[in-house]
């Protein structure tokens, strides 16, 4: 019987809305005020949720309306939108610590990428601060994957073979150099028997290659932000009311994108594609000492604290 994986994946995120909020509806005597939340990134699911719980704690009283526009630069974001959403690495050049969660080969799970998270939050925070903003949620993108027509089960499996990735924000994130090393050979998309795959694209992967191969390359993170100045315009109440439905909002992302994780998989191998997993500890390992210099590279940009964060991240997950 064909599964309808479409049908699962939206009675997955219908069942978001209904997640309960920590912090109980209390209507208080002040004005009612209309956010608006400016998403600069794709994907309506993130503020939608949001807007949901926000309404929700504030029993109506708060009200977030969510616009797509065109991205800006950092510094003027927080003057311009009142609530943002974001892709980190749009902003890495001005604050390195915003590439963290796109280094290559860094996390192997999201419970990993929790880790780092949870380490890099105080960073974060201080960064977006410069910029007058406050952190009310993050969201961990799919994990980068790769897609081939040869099963990768040995290190010599990358040598000479045309590898390519899928967008530019999979070459952004150090993906070519990392297979470069490993023997891989630069290639258009259309040559490519290895290519490197952010986001979801079953579709049209499906049809050109054989085999999908999880790695965990990396979780990008977009962010829910609050200006600075609009979050002290609030009462305490509905400043509370905001921290509250961010953290429920977060929660509900990383639960949904361990459970997409799943779906995706199911979905791929239905289209007829071999999906072949983790490859084998010697391939992972082989993966994280080519993407290691991309690492030391974002961890000189950031100074002490790039070494603090690696430390101590390492030290967590015990791959000191």
């Amino acid at each position: 019987m064909k599964r309808n994986m479409g049908g699962t994946r939206r009675a997955v995120l219908g069942s978001l809305g209904a997640l309960p909020m920590s912090l109980l509806g209390v209507r208080s005597e002040a004005q009612s005020r209309q956010l608006e939340l400016l998403s600069y990134s794709l994907g309506a699911t993130p503020t939608r949720v949001f807007a949901s719980k926000v309404a929700e704690g504030s029993a109506g009283m708060i009200q977030v309306s969510v616009e797509t526009t065109m991205s800006m630069p950092h510094q003027r974001m927080s003057a311009a939108s009142a609530l943002a959403h974001y892709c980190t690495l749009d902003f890495a050049n001005t604050e390195p610590v915003l590439g963290l969660s796109t280094l290559p080969m860094l996390t192997a799970d999201f419970d990993e990428a929790e880790t780092l998270l949870r380490i890099a939050r105080p960073y974060y925070n201080r960064a977006l601060a410069r910029h007058g903003q406050i952190l009310l949620a993050t969201e961990p993108s799919r994990p980068t994957a790769l897609w081939s027509n040869i099963p990768i089960r040995l290190i010599s499996d990358f040598k000479g073979v045309p590898f390519a990735y899928s967008t530019p924000l999979a070459a952004r994130m150090g993906g070519e150099i990392t297979f470069v090393r490993l023997g891989a050979q630069h290639g258009s998309y259309s040559d490519a028997e290895v290519v490197l795959s952010d986001g979801y694209a079953g579709n049209k992967f499906a049809q050109e290659f054989s085999y999908f191969t999880e790695i965990f390359f990396a979780a990008p993170l977009a962010f829910l932000t609050a200006s600075r100045e609009v979050f002290d315009s609030l009462t305490e109440v509905q400043r509370h009311v905001l921290v509250a439905a961010g953290r429920d909002t977060e929660l509900a992302l990383w639960k949904l994108g361990k459970e997409f994780l799943a779906l995706d998989q199911q979905d791929i191998a239905a289209r007829g594609v071999k999906v072949t997993g983790e490859p084998p500890a010697d391939v992972l390992a082989a993966l994280r000492t080519a993407a290691e210099p991309e690492i030391q590279r974002w961890a000189q940009a950031m100074g002490a604290d790039g070494a603090t964060i690696l430390a101590e991240y390492r030290r967590a997950i015990g791959r000191d």
